[in-house]
């Protein structure tokens, strides 16, 4: 257990400020219309001074850190109005400027080449002027304490670290500290190929599922916007709106193109999923969607159904899991392994802090071969469990590199204002080996890319990511398919990953790993 009074923040799913902002699950939903971010931050009355103070002309050219921090402030907001900032510190469209805005890594690239070359010239763009304009011409009233958190964040996610954030303390009581599995998403999860947005996959049951979106669709609108060059975030934030309203994404599939209106509806995505697969060797597949409030549970009970299944191993499908409760993970993995087995550390970066060791204290349930399932959106509490589950030699992973969050935040009301909440970036977990996944993710034993679609992981995304210190690690058994035993044809399924990793399931190699 934790000897702070304070809980960790696993990822946006998962957050806490202090005892004071602690909040208990309640039973119900509230039907009521739901509040935007707009909303939440008007109701702090965030005015633009902080902002402002910070974009003093002398400060902003003072150091190369401080001026690709006002950059990103500025045009953080600016993206917001489909505006962009010139070198000569000029708003104008986005679409009229060539640079690839797509991250903020990528956004900042210019900008950084700027001031190296050429600083004198540089340092003459006023952020601070490009922010009046915005202010003056097209940020409405109930806009502006919007928009000054947002110029606040992207100017920290540069100047501290991409994880350190402002959020308003009620949109975090009445919205992320109640996530559950339900969700008002149109279920699409988006990657990246050199043609733009691509959906990787869509949600069963979900508006876009029943409408029709197909994996593999490139993206090509949402509400008459075009998505190409914007940043994830910004289509992201397309992408959301409440029960009822309806939203029109156009896509492009063979070289035509397909409209579709989408009734955003609530729906349920299990926590957890089961399935077994017959043949010669039957196997189960075990998804877990996110760790939240009572996955391990779950887990439990899909163990319980794989043993009466009589399989002879199993896939843990972890793709797509942006991570959740760190407890949850720990108590999971230790399903596999034992209460015994330390499953993750977590250390500060405050050194007087001494580090905490985890154990998921359940006993084994599941001793049989098994692989796990990874890509590059599994995350967070995702990449320690299968992280720790391949040091301790319990299973091999199949797929992609996962993104590479391994840094934890803990939350304080903001001094400037007890209506706004400041996460910060205390220190990072660590695997069983030593090894922190942050930044560098875990790379699998077996690679299955997704079919040329990529995402932006932790290290492409950001402009100054954090690093977690590591001293001399351990090295992970090398894995080795040479020894592979054949199996029965497996069909023409589409999910490659799955049947890749249904075959490493047998290799004895991949066994022995397993402690068999």
């Amino acid at each position: 257990m934790l000897s702070s009074p304070r809980f960790f923040i696993a990822s946006l799913l998962v957050l806490a400020v202090g005892v004071s902002l602690s909040l208990s699950r309640t039973s119900h939903r509230d039907t009521s219309k739901v509040k935007s971010v707009e909303d939440y931050w008007a109701e702090t009355g965030l005015g633009p001074e902080a902002l402002e103070d910070l974009l003093q002309d002398q400060t902003c050219s003072s150091s190369e850190r401080y001026y690709l921090a006002c950059a990103n402030a500025v045009l953080t907001i600016a993206g917001r109005f489909n505006l962009s900032l010139t070198q000569e510190g000029k708003l104008v469209s986005a679409d009229d400027v060539s640079a690839d805005m797509t991250s903020e890594k990528k956004q900042l690239a210019p900008w950084r080449e700027f001031f190296s070359k050429d600083t004198a010239k540089a340092v003459k763009v006023s952020f601070f002027n490009a922010w009046k304009e915005l202010e003056k011409k097209h940020i409405s009233e109930n806009q502006k304490s919007w928009m000054v958190g947002m110029g606040l964040n992207g100017f920290i996610s540069v100047f501290r670290d991409p994880h350190t954030y402002l959020m308003p303390v009620s949109q975090f009581k009445e919205v992320v500290s109640k996530a559950d599995n339900r969700s008002t998403s149109l279920g699409i999860t988006l990657g990246q190929s050199a043609l733009g947005y691509v959906v990787r996959k869509v949600t069963d049951g979900s508006p876009a599922k029943l409408a029709g979106v197909e994996k593999g669709d490139l993206l090509v609108s949402v509400n008459g916007k075009k998505v190409r060059g914007l940043m994830q975030v910004r289509v992201s934030e397309l992408l959301k709106g409440e029960v009822g309203d309806v939203t029109s994404v156009v896509v492009e599939r063979d070289g035509e193109r397909k409209k579709f209106r989408l009734r955003r509806t609530e729906i349920t995505v299990a926590t957890v999923s089961t399935r077994v697969i017959d043949g010669i060797k039957p196997i189960a597949v075990v998804g877990i969607n996110k760790f939240a409030k009572g996955a391990c549970d779950k887990v439990k009970e899909s163990l319980e159904i794989v043993k009466k299944s009589h399989v002879r191993g199993m896939l843990l499908d972890l793709r797509d899991n942006p991570g959740g409760q760190m407890e949850e993970a720990a108590c999971i993995a230790s399903l596999f392994v034992g209460g015994e087995k330390k499953i993750f550390e977590v250390r500060y970066l405050d050194p007087t802090k001494k580090p905490e060791e985890y154990y998921g204290g359940e006993e084994k349930m599941f001793s049989l071969p098994m692989a796990i399932l990874i890509n590059g959106s599994s995350a967070s509490a995702a990449e320690i469990v299968a992280g720790a589950l391949r040091d301790l030699n319990r299973a091999v992973l199949v797929g992609e590199k996962t993104f590479g969050k391994g840094s934890f935040q803990e939350g304080e009301y903001w001094s400037q204002n007890k209506k706004i909440a400041l996460f910060e970036t205390k220190g990072f977990y660590y695997l069983p080996s030593g090894r922190s996944p942050q930044m560098k993710g875990l790379e699998p034993d077996v690679a299955v890319d997704f079919e040329k679609i990529s995402v932006s992981r932790e290290s492409d995304q950001f402009m100054n990511p954090l690093f977690a210190p590591e001293k001399q690690v351990r090295s992970s058994i090398a894995y080795s398919s040479g020894d592979c035993l054949e199996m029965e044809e497996l069909g023409s399924g589409d999910d490659v990953q799955l049947t890749k990793a249904r075959q490493v399931l047998f290799c004895s190699r991949s066994v022995a790993r397993a402690g068999l």
